[in-house]
């Protein structure tokens, strides 16, 4: 019978690693032929997922997508609404697929600025995270959504750097923090959350990192500097800062000096000048200015001279005084329909208004030599085909250039 031989050691140890076939023979030198099979060897071994396995290796982001991006939160049924925009005319286009499936109690939606990731808070209690496909604008979730804010979250912000994911926590009347990972997924920062004015119902962030959240209860508006490494929040010396009304909503203008705020209770908008080196408000002169009705969802135009707020029904317009920054009512822009959130496409100077009850956006033109608005042909533009006779609840909207 025939035995086979038996196996040395370096036989059970199975063929060698690439480093191995990469060592000088007996102290020679590497011969030509055994650098090229060392070369191969080892770009073999590198593209077998040498650098990024289940070791804790870093995933690479995403790549972006090139188009412009509307998005439509829509609570009743748990679903969000995806469109592109047509930068030229302004045009929403639902993606293909379109409504895509969400989760309960939407509030508020935001897109990240590089637009990779896109996040839903939820009056349940947390944020809800989805990668964005470059080709097809399509949502998949995010590994390890949702992420648990433990509040009833009513509104979320990303920072500038697109590192951070901020929400505010009604009732809780506290901030989270979140840094975003290479793959979208959310880590609460240390300290997080932390504690806010009565009722936080609206928050921004400056390119300058400070963070301002408008508490409807407490009548007032709490600042925060912000650590751009850890993310964690320090208040801001003086901090609340009172407002005559309830606030509502807040925008900063174009160059990061003033925030402004919504209110009713009276009907009102107030004015505040930021402190570029502590963050720490002061009321400008005139402040609060009287609006004709009970406003919301405030944004200021790309050339920062004028301020626009949904009243429920239609836009109303303020002309902002490029030297006191004070705010004068010009008087409304109609819809044809129900506006109740406000979105801004800046670069491209388009103004999306969302009607809530007739499932529908509307898109104004907005004239950069005096801010006038001008409702583009075609609108208003259904959220998808068939959408005016669902009972969708939409409720939130976002526009990321």
């Amino acid at each position: 019978m025939h035995r086979p031989k038996p196996m040395n050691l370096d036989q059970l140890r199975g063929p060698p690693a690439a480093d191995e076939w990469c060592k000088p023979i007996g102290g020679h030198r590497q011969s030509s032929a055994q650098r090229l099979l060392c070369a191969v060897l080892c770009s073999m071994a590198c593209g077998c997922g040498g650098g990024g396995g289940s070791g804790g290796g870093t995933s690479s982001p995403p790549p972006p997508t090139a188009a412009a991006l509307l998005a439509v939160t829509n609570a009743t049924s748990g679903t969000i609404d995806m469109l592109t925009i047509d930068t030229k005319t302004g045009a929403p286009k639902p993606i293909a697929g379109d409504p895509l499936p969400d989760g309960p109690t939407a509030s508020a939606v935001a897109i990240d600025p590089q637009k990779r990731f896109l996040y839903v808070t939820s009056t349940s209690g947390e944020v809800r995270g989805y990668l964005i496909d470059p080709s097809t604008s399509s949502l998949t979730p995010v590994s390890g959504s949702p992420f648990a804010t433990s509040a009833k979250s009513v509104a979320i912000v990303i920072d500038p750097s697109g590192h951070f994911v901020l929400t505010a926590n009604g009732s809780a009347n506290t901030l989270s923090v979140f840094t975003i990972g290479s793959t979208g997924a959310l880590t609460e920062v240390a300290g997080s959350p932390f504690a806010a004015g009565a009722g936080p119902s609206a928050i921004v962030v400056t390119a300058s990192h400070y963070v301002y959240a408008v508490n409807t209860a407490g009548h007032s508006v709490s600042a925060y500097s912000m650590d751009t490494t850890s993310g964690a929040l320090t208040p801001v010396v003086g901090s609340p800062f009172p407002t005559a009304g309830s606030p509502n909503g807040l925008v900063i203008d174009t160059s990061g000096t003033h925030v402004y705020t919504t209110e009713s209770q009276p009907n009102e908008l107030s004015a505040f000048s930021i402190n570029a080196v502590n963050g720490a408000l002061t009321p400008i002169a005139g402040s609060p200015f009287a609006a004709s009705y009970a406003l919301r969802s405030p944004v200021m135009d790309s050339e920062g001279k004028r301020l626009h707020g949904a009243n429920g029904t239609d836009v109303d317009c303020f002309l902002v005084n490029s030297s006191t920054a004070g705010l004068t009512e010009l008087g409304l822009s109609q819809t044809y329909g129900r506006a109740v959130a406000l979105a801004l496409d800046g670069p491209d100077d388009f103004l999306y208004v969302l009607d809530n009850v007739n499932n529908r956006v509307e898109v104004f033109s907005i004239a950069p030599a005096d801010g006038t608005l001008t409702l583009i042909t075609g609108s208003p533009f259904a959220l998808f085909q068939g959408a005016g006779s669902q009972s969708l609840g939409p409720n939130a909207i976002a526009v990321q250039h």
